[in-house]
């Protein structure tokens, strides 16, 4: 791929190259969320630490506020009480961003919330869009399935994104679901032990 982006400031045509450097980037970037995919599984122990979930999940709001993006994070049902459990907190984050910016892509807006239980915690990403068709569901979190068929990277990715936050709850014990609202838009929810 460096050896392409080379070869291709020998193109005299600026809108060919531009075209050619996006399919690069486009590459690298399926190449980087493949090999993401193949690392989770092989998280060391020892990477896992008991992390606040929802300051966790604050930190990620914060990098989308910045960039002016409509994403919000639900005040704790708990009154503010730490909810804690243990994960890798590189790859959460990952999952919480994969989530946050489909819900914004496809869905106008993302909230955020965090509740637990004794049992679990559920970091769930609710969007104000369409929803999915029920009958599409089960196959979004399948590798390289989009809801937009394009292929052009400003309207999604290579299909990759909830395939890896799904593989992410997985290693941490969890799971990922995806559910029509019945007021409207979609939920992506995290389930995670406590």
């Amino acid at each position: 791929l460096a050896a392409l982006r080379v070869r291709i400031e020998s193109v005299p045509d600026e809108g060919q190259r531009e075209r050619m450097a996006d399919s690069i980037e486009d590459i690298t970037q399926t190449l980087d969320d493949l090999l993401s995919l193949a690392r989770v599984g092989r998280a060391d122990a020892d990477s896992f630490e008991a992390v606040d979930i929802t300051a966790l999940a604050d930190s990620v709001v914060e990098e989308f506020e910045d960039l002016g993006e409509p994403v919000t994070l639900d005040e704790p049902e708990n009154g503010g009480g730490r909810v804690v459990a243990k994960v890798q907190v590189t790859w959460l984050k990952r999952a919480l961003r994969n989530l946050v910016s489909n819900a914004v892509r496809y869905g106008e807006a993302a909230r955020v919330s965090v509740l637990s239980d004794a049992q679990e915690v559920r970091i769930q990403i609710d969007d104000e869009g369409p929803g999915i068709d029920e009958n599409r569901i089960a196959d979004m979190l399948e590798p390289f399935t989009r809801g937009d068929a394009s292929r052009n990277r400003s309207t999604g990715g290579a299909g990759l994104g909830l395939t890896l936050a799904r593989a992410i709850a997985e290693a941490h014990g969890g799971s990922l679901t995806l559910a029509n609202r019945s007021e409207g838009g979609l939920r992506a929810e995290i389930r995670l032990p406590a």
